[in-house]
């Protein structure tokens, strides 16, 4: 049996990293680890937490998979990879995929993504801009098969975009 005040300890430790964000139970694990409590007192912590529904990660992997979603534009595979990182056990994990997007279909996010970087990189030859584009979705976490087909899309919209988009303006000659 722990010492009740190392308990106690830990438990204040755990809250307080709880108090910033969800955590998974890695984290919250891993933290305890550095703060040097043994094994047993950080196990003792991890059951309380969940007992009183402050560990879950199931809604933990939800909300940070939401956020990364609506702010950062993340794709399947890269989100897979943080949630894995934050020791989100894989089957949570695939659930948890597969019901953010049902909401937020990957080839709408990578659109939006796609569009955004592509006016950014007006003025840049065209295949460096294409290459560019390419990298920063696969670094978005994008599929290739998805890529290909946003840059499919941008392509169909270039005439739109092109360099003569603004009008010249008229000479002082040409007014009446």
């Amino acid at each position: 049996m722990p010492d009740p005040e190392s308990l106690k300890r830990a438990k204040s430790h755990a809250l307080r990293y709880l108090s910033y964000r969800d955590r998974s139970n890695w984290e919250i694990s891993q933290y305890l680890k550095k703060k040097e409590h043994p094994p047993q007192v950080i196990q003792q912590t991890l059951d309380y937490l969940t007992e009183l529904n402050y560990l879950n990660d199931q809604r933990f992997a939800l909300q940070w998979g939401q956020y990364k979603i609506s702010k950062k534009k993340l794709g399947k595979n890269r989100l897979y990879v943080e949630l894995l990182n934050k020791g989100i056990d894989k089957e949570i994990l695939e659930n948890t995929i597969n019901t953010l997007y049902e909401d937020n279909p990957e080839m709408e996010l990578a659109a939006q993504c796609a569009r955004k970087k592509w006016n950014t990189l007006k003025g840049v030859d065209e295949e460096k801009r294409k290459r560019r584009l390419v990298q920063y979705l696969q670094r978005r976490g994008f599929s290739a098969d998805i890529i290909y087909n946003s840059l499919g899309e941008l392509s169909k919209a270039e005439p739109f975009e092109s360099e003569n988009y603004f009008p010249q303006p008229s000479s002082p000659l040409d007014q009446d």
